[in-house]
């Protein structure tokens, strides 16, 4: 994703500071020419105009004249700039002197011509960068380190047509944050999520069942059978202490906290706080401070944070130095805090939830997620007004994220893919109904669907054979839920198809990366499945490749390879140096070796043993399987006992 690099600096202390009309700043526009730009508008007046978009406004024409303003005050400071500064001024005439009067007639005419238009303002460089790559979503990397400009609601900022900026062309999604102060430490991108959902009805009723939902939907392809607190932990009408003590448990990746905002109001403190449940007090007023301290313990771990509260990105108390909740949590080490700079309905914040989870948590670039909430609530302006402006986004991404998100997007892909055939292993247990298994078909063709889409995106050598890899997987999936879960003709007709693509898939892969034993392998399986044969070349091919890697330390997956392509030697005449049976004792014995080491490393043997089982129970004869060939149920039935850690 292309980012245009936005940035306001100004002289002395920038933690402090109020809007005085004639101030000025420079702003820089990525490689452009630094400008001056002005404030035409003091303190009072713009804190007028932002309490009069508190949904609280009597007088409908106050509100539209103060978003008009307000939105006119963030376009000009984002886009225009003073016609001439005093050192252009001074090389023009210079030149044109040079030139003859006839230039400089022309310049003086063109002063008189902007003065004529009661304005020495021009269009800046903004727009012609943005219309550089119209085609695609763009970034703009807002850097704000005045603390009186970091108030200003610049998510209102106006295209040409007087439309919202931030659908111009494709998309334009505009981020925050703070040169200098963030923590040189950020956790990694994760590629399974761990979400922390706190809530509190102190200040009022909240819709927390829909936030919950919302939240759980999005995880959905990650919710294991049994024991969801491994991936979503809730903690309802939450105290100070309850979020401490869950905080200090390791591994949350996302942290969303519904809630009241309420202004602080202390005596040197007119910031806006969260109410969390109090014990004897009923509600207690959290400053930004004391949440940044109770969350510091998922700081090692969570990349985002999202705050559905009133004003949790609320910057107007620019007199004192400490910062809004999202501000202060952003700073702290939170790579990404999304929250509200105005009060926000309950309406969009449901939208955030559902939209913003549902999109990242499906693979999207953090920064798509964020446009696509914020296009949501500009549509739905009816039941969530200007939430679409209050919507802002603290952004810091670690270098080489887009690189880092094809890889994390693939892994995200694979544990969707592990989640969804446990799931459906659980219901066939318990005799689930037809209904049950084809909400997981559902999701497994979602999952093909949003793989096909990241397809045409991948560039990289080894993301592309991952990818095409996991699509093969995930057709073979659905394949299997179709024929032994659903089982009518319908079912078994559209798995025959899925299994045809799957087929083509691994082939892909397989002829993209001739060393990717793994795809090779799958590949003559089906192969094999569908037509009883299995090309002989290619046979060897994998055989090899897996040779290859099987001589390297501790490698125990190339193992697997061998004891299929062992099995399926048999169609074809052709022999391993080793037997099915010794391949899978020495992956045993070196995952043991590894396993030590590592608890959490990923065990070969189950996926062995799920892909010998299918030759065991789906992959028959009897099914329509191996036609003029014989099955290899027998054998691989002989395998199965071998891929128990026991």
């Amino acid at each position: 994703m292309k980012s245009i690099l936005v940035e306001f600096a100004r002289f002395k202390n920038l933690g402090t500071g109020i809007l005085r009309e004639g101030d000025d700043y420079l702003r820089s526009i990525t490689s452009h020419r630094v400008h001056q730009v002005r404030i035409p508008i003091n303190q009072l007046p713009f804190s007028q105009l932002m309490n009069s978009l508190r949904y609280v406004y009597k007088d409908k024409h106050e509100y539209d004249d103060a978003f008009k303003s307000l939105s006119a005050l963030v376009t000009d400071l984002l886009r225009r700039q003073d016609y001439m500064d005093v050192g252009e001024l001074l090389d023009k005439l210079k030149s044109s002197c040079e030139e003859g009067n006839e230039a400089l007639l022309q310049h003086v005419a063109q002063l008189l011509q902007q003065h004529d238009k009661a304005s020495f303002l021009e269009e800046g460089p903004l727009l012609e960068e943005v219309n550089k790559n119209s085609d695609k979503l763009q970034q703009i990397d807002l850097v704000t380190n005045a603390a009186e400009l970091s108030a200003l609601p610049f998510e209102a900022a106006l295209a040409n047509d007087d439309k919202p900026l931030f659908l111009s062309g494709k998309g334009v999604v505009l981020t925050r944050r703070v040169r200098g102060v963030f923590r040189d430490f950020t956790p990694h991108w994760p590629a399974t999520p761990k979400v922390l959902f706190i809530w509190s009805a102190a200040g009022g009723s909240v819709p927390h069942q829909k936030h919950k939902d919302a939240l759980l939907n999005a995880l959905k392809p990650w919710l294991p059978p049994h024991n969801i607190d491994k991936v979503f932990v809730e903690i309802g009408n939450a105290k100070y202490r309850d979020i401490e003590k869950i905080t200090s448990e390791d591994g949350f990746t996302h942290c969303h906290l519904l809630a009241h905002g309420q202004q602080i109001d202390r005596k040197n403190d007119k910031r806006f706080g969260i109410a969390l449940d109090h014990r004897i007090e009923g509600a207690d007023v959290i400053t930004p401070d004391a949440l940044c301290k109770a969350l510091e313990g998922i700081r090692s771990s969570a990349v985002v944070v999202t705050l559905a509260a009133c004003d949790a990105g609320n910057q107007t108390d620019v007199i004192n130095p400490d910062k809004s909740v999202a501000h202060l949590l952003h700073t702290s080490g939170f790579p990404v805090v999304i929250a509200s700079q105005l009060p926000l309905t309950k309406f969009g914040s449901e939208i955030l939830t559902r939209r913003f989870y549902g999109d990242l948590l499906s693979g999207f670039d953090v920064r798509e997620a964020l446009h696509h909430t914020r296009e949501e609530l500009y549509d739905n302006q009816s039941d969530a007004g200007h939430d679409w402006v209050s919507l802002v986004g603290y952004v810091q991404l670690p270098e080489g994220y887009n690189d880092l998100l094809e890889e994390v997007r693939l892994k995200s892909h694979l544990n969707s893919l592990k989640n969804l055939r446990d799931r459906a292993e659980a219901l066939a247990q318990v005799g689930a109904s037809r209904e049950e298994f084809e909400a997981i078909g559902g999701d497994l063709k979602k999952e093909i669907e949003a793989l096909n889409k990241l397809l045409a995106k991948t560039k990289e050598r080894r993301a592309l054979d991952e990818n095409r890899g996991l699509l093969g997987s995930a057709e073979k999936r659905l394949a299997e839920l179709l024929f032994r879960h659903i089982g009518d003709d319908a079912a078994k007709a559209a798995s025959g198809e899925a299994l045809n693509r799957a087929c083509e898939w691994y082939k892909e892969a397989f002829d993209a990366n001739p060393s990717h034993h793994w795809s090779g392998v799958q590949y003559l399986a089906l192969q094999a499945v569908i037509t009883g044969k299995v090309d002989a070349n290619k046979w060897k091919t994998a055989y090899r490749a897996a040779e290859v890697d099987r001589v390297r330390p501790n490698e125990y997956w190339a193992q697997g390879s061998l004891a299929e392509l062992a099995l399926l030697g048999r169609l074809i005449g052709e022999s391993t140096d080793e037997t099915a049976a010794f391949y899978l004792q020495e992956m045993r014995a070196r995952f043991l070796v590894v396993q030590a080491r590592k608890p959490d490393a990923d065990n070969p043997l189950q996926s062995t043993g799920l892909q010998l089982r299918r030759y065991e129970a789906w992959w028959l004869r009897a099914n329509g399987f191996f036609p003029d060939s014989i099955d290899l149920a027998d054998e691989a039935r002989e395998l199965i006992p071998l891929c128990r850690l026991e």
